[in-house]
């Protein structure tokens, strides 16, 4: 009885210490996963089908890295933790946002002068931006050409900035009309003083 029992313990002792030292992975439409992954789909002709939900808030005590397809927005959505909320849709082509605060977009400096050189910017808060890319663009207005680089929108919120350059011709107020991922902002205005 007292080697059996001996035994028990040698046989439970070797089992924990494997369990330890071995690692798992989980291959599935594949016998060799991939030394790096906890999970290797393997399948050549079939896709991953994640859950689909009508409303993100239905999950209870979401964690960052989560991903689910939004079924009434028709896209996939990703959970993260700086801030903790759902991104907007994930789409790597097209960078888009929910909406910009016009109301704190801001000229740097504030004004122009009339026949004079103006550099500066035109700073332009977003929010819910998915990280997907926008393009340049460039316009010139009142002899001031206002342009944006292309780049990539923040996941969340962030600023969209114009590079403005040149020699305002006409004094009062500029004033000009922004459009970017899918959003825009009308009537900027920068006071041009005589």
């Amino acid at each position: 009885m007292k080697s059996i029992n001996i035994l028990k313990r040698i046989i439970t002792s070797i089992a924990l210490m494997l369990g330890i030292l071995s690692y798992c992975q989980i291959g599935i439409g594949t016998a060799t996963p991939h030394p790096s992954s906890d999970l290797d789909l393997g399948a050549n002709n079939k896709a991953l089908y994640l859950n689909r939900i009508s409303n993100t808030t239905v999950i209870d005590d979401p964690q960052p890295g989560m991903l689910v397809f939004d079924v009434s927005e028709q896209c996939i959505k990703a959970y993260q933790d700086d801030p903790p909320k759902w991104s907007g849709c994930l789409d790597s082509a097209s960078g888009i946002v929910s909406g910009f605060t016009c109301s704190s977009a801001s000229f740097s400096p504030a004004t122009a002068n009339q026949g004079v050189a103006y550099t500066g910017t035109l700073t332009i808060p977003y929010t819910d931006g998915n990280g997907g890319t926008y393009s340049a663009q460039s316009f010139t207005q009142n002899g001031l050409t206002f342009a944006l680089t292309a780049g990539n929108f923040s996941i969340g919120t962030g600023n969209l900035v114009y590079n403005i350059n040149g020699i305002p011709t006409a004094s009062g107020t500029t004033s000009v009309n922004i459009m970017a991922g899918g959003q825009s902002c009308n009537g900027l205005t920068l006071t041009v003083n005589p």
